[in-house]
């Protein structure tokens, strides 16, 4: 039976007799690691003869027994078989099938602070708006009677929504809670309110040291972030929280030193985000944006994995740059996406919702909560139109139709392509950077891999 596959071959001396080799599925994010007579093997079961001629092939060429090239190819042909290569040419791949998992809810627009890089343009402003309790408590009963898994509470600062208490109790039995905080209004008291709750907590921190983390978002904000952090630890919640931290001018050489303080307190992960075009920082990019370039982002992109290597067993470091992995997370192994577009709904403090944060504009508005249900947004014909897109863009963009990595990367992140290029059908700006780590990855992979291929597939 006929398989399709890209071949990854490694930058090796010439030196090495036997080189490995990476195929990746031409349709599935799924790969191997061959040797060069694996390979071979898998190029001849491409052209379709009968595994009896593919070793009758190896026999001659090779002068080994008619026995052993049987085994050869009966164990390349079993691996192919399991990781879903053969047919490969004839295997289409489907959109997804829009299905609500989570649900991301902007719960007011209100904030007892005003950052410059604020993507939803948040402040204390008594004009501000809060998604009504009752619409809330509707929307977490729709998500969970209809299998949502978790659902993110942002704003604004949540804990500013009048009736965040309530929400909090009536979500906790019903599903996975993320609360997103700036930690100032975190007390004893909140703490211990939360203490029970299957819930995770990220706290922004956006400086290792008052003078920076102040000099973005406010005098004293620093001091009362930290102490919230401790009155969470305090309360037994120190292995669920993370802290987030927005890269930009003020911070982008303090990173190392944010990653120090997390350690310091005990929190298990951090996570570093891009700084985005959205809200009052498209106002204010002058200031927090605009000397940032992608090479300072790869720049950093490689130190923060260097940094992760240094303290795997200590923290856990993401360093926000979308589309590399190397494997597909559990959750989105069914169809095979990364993205978790067509599986969540971002609803917004007016009620807009849309399929994506960095999408929440009119364009990609699939409704509104007050008059719109989770399960009508989420099948719309929107909705669909876009889970088509993040199928077909890796096929549809020339540059990634050729491309060794597209089943991984499946070409980015398309609300960064949004933001760096203004259309779906491009990559985003850290395409190129993501081949050469991608290149890294594979060329440690198959250096690890050296010398074991027999004991992992024949």
């Amino acid at each position: 039976m006929p398989c399709s596959f890209f071949t990854y071959s490694p930058r090796l001396s010439e030196e090495v007799k036997q080189k490995r080799h990476v195929l990746f599925h031409a349709n599935k994010s799924e790969w191997l690691v061959v040797n060069d007579t694996g390979l071979e093997i898998a190029k001849h079961l491409d052209r379709g003869p009968p595994n009896a001629d593919v070793a009758g092939r190896l026999v001659s060429k090779y002068r080994i027994s008619a026995e052993e090239a049987e085994h050869d190819v009966l164990s390349v042909s079993k691996q192919l078989d399991r990781q879903h290569f053969l047919n490969g040419k004839k295997t289409k791949r489907s959109a997804r099938y829009p299905t609500l998992n989570s649900a991301y809810l902007h719960l007011t627009s209100r904030c007892n602070l005003s950052c410059p890089h604020c993507y939803v343009s948040s402040s204390n402003d008594n004009t501000k708006k809060d998604l009504p309790a009752t619409i809330v408590l509707k929307l977490i009963d729709e998500l969970a009677n209809n299998g949502g898994q978790t659902v993110t509470l942002s704003g604004g600062e949540p804990l500013l929504h009048p009736a965040i208490k309530k929400i909090l109790k009536y979500a906790a039995p019903k599903v996975g809670i993320r609360l997103l905080s700036n930690g100032t209004l975190i007390d004893k008291e909140w703490a211990a309110f939360l203490a029970d709750m299957d819930i995770f907590i990220q706290i922004s921190v956006d400086g290792s040291q008052k003078e920076i983390h102040d000099l973005i978002r406010g005098e004293g904000s620093f001091e009362n972030t930290l102490r919230g952090v401790e009155c969470l630890q305090e309360a037994g919640l120190g292995e669920r929280i993370n802290f987030s931290t927005t890269v930009m001018n003020q911070n982008i050489h303090d990173l190392k030193e944010i990653i120090s303080l997390a350690k310091g307190f005990k929190v298990p992960l951090v996570r570093f985000l891009p700084l985005h075009r959205m809200g009052r920082a498209k106002k204010e990019w002058d200031s927090i944006g605009s000397g940032i370039t992608i090479s300072d982002y790869e720049q950093f992109y490689q130190y923060t994995s260097e940094l992760r290597a240094e303290w795997r067993s200590s923290i856990e470091i993401s360093c926000g740059l979308s589309g590399f992995l190397l494997k597909i997370p559990e959750a989105f192994s069914e169809d095979d996406i990364w993205c978790p577009l067509g599986k969540q709904l971002v609803v917004g403090a007016n009620g807009d919702t849309f399929p994506c944060d960095l999408m929440m504009s009119d364009e990609f508005k699939v409704g509104n909560i007050f008059h719109d249900s989770l399960t009508k947004m989420i099948q719309s014909d929107k909705m669909k139109m876009l889970c088509q897109a993040l199928s077909d863009r890796r096929v549809k963009i020339k540059k990634c139709a050729a491309c060794n990595w597209r089943n991984l990367c499946q070409a980015g992140c398309m609300g960064q392509a949004l933001e760096h290029k203004r259309t779906l059908w491009d990559t985003d700006d850290f395409c190129d950077y993501r081949k050469r780590v991608y290149e890294e990855a594979f060329d440690k992979i198959l250096g690890l891999e050296f010398g074991h291929y027999d004991e992992k597939s024949g």
